[in-house]
Formats: structure tokens, sequence, C-alpha cells
């Protein structure tokens, strides 16, 4: 008698099943893995560039700025520039705001967000005892990225005005 086979026995299925079933577990888990990463990178890169626009524009105004007015510390720095506005730069919370005051008026207002998540925002000057004497203002942020890891970033900008006409 010729028997011939038509299928897959119960075992044999079983086997493919399973090995089908492990090369899956094997594959999610590498995805899983490559998603974390993944992940990581673009919180580290949000928090970056959620810094990094902050400061250009803080470094844009400071060095358009005329002075430093009084009133600025190690957490808050308000500068004026040649029209007469003043704008304001501090740390309310996770948010780094900053306000104006334009000229003629009485207070500040308008506090716009700049930076979402800051750890930390500190200022140092080339003058620390009177910051309004000083010509270089150093700026030192640090955000958190959403997976809790911490982006630091320090810069320097030089008030061009007051540099270039240090009498006036």
């Amino acid at each position: 008698m010729n028997w011939q086979r038509a299928g897959l026995t119960l075992i044999e299925t079983v086997i493919s099943a399973t090995l089908v079933v492990l090369v899956l577990m094997a594959s999610l888990s590498t995805l899983e893995a490559g998603l974390k990463w993944w992940q990581r990178g673009w919180d580290r890169m949000d928090a970056q560039q959620n810094a990094r626009v902050a400061l250009m524009q803080m470094t844009r105004e400071i060095q358009a700025a005329k002075e430093i007015v009084s009133g600025s510390g190690t957490g808050t720095l308000i500068i004026a520039d040649a029209a007469g506005n003043q704008y304001k730069y501090l740390l309310s919370g996770e948010n780094l705001q900053r306000a104006v005051k334009n000229k003629g008026s009485s207070s500040f207002s308008g506090y716009n967000l700049l930076a979402y998540g800051v750890k930390t925002l500190e200022f140092f000057y080339d003058h620390p005892q009177a910051p309004e004497q000083s010509k270089i203002v150093t700026i030192h942020l640090v955000t958190r990225g959403d997976s809790g890891r911490d982006f630091e970033v320090t810069t320097a900008a030089a008030l061009r005005l007051k540099l270039l006409n240090p009498g006036g």
C-alpha cells in the first residue's frame, strides 16, 4: 500500500505555530526598544529646540538693548531698547516668560511664553553687584524633557549699543 501525505500533522502544526509566535515576540520586543529610543530622541530634540528658540530671542533683544534696567538680578532680567521700551524675562513656575513695558507705561503687560518645561533660569552679569552697569549678560537655562531628562545650555550676549557707545 502506498500512503500519500496530504497535509501537516498536528505536531508539525503546533511546532510551526510556536516558531511563528517566537519570531513575532522577538520582532515585537525589538520594535518596542526602537520606539523607546526614538521617543527619547524626540523628547531631547523638543527640549533642545524649546531652549534654543527662547535663547535666540533673548540674545537678539539683549544685543539690541541700550541698557540693563535696575531691578535685574539672578532670576530676572529687565532690558531697555533705544526707543524706551522695556523687556522683562523671568521664570514663572516652569515657564520662561517675557513681558513688555512700552515707553510711557507704568507696568509690564503681555506675559508671553518663551519656553516651557524650564527647570532653571539664571542671569549672570559682568558687574554682579550692579547689573545695570553691565555690558554682558550670561544666560543659564535648564529645560526638562517629557522623559525627565534635563538639557542645559549657557550663552552670553553683549549689549551692542552699550559697547559701541560706552559713555551713553
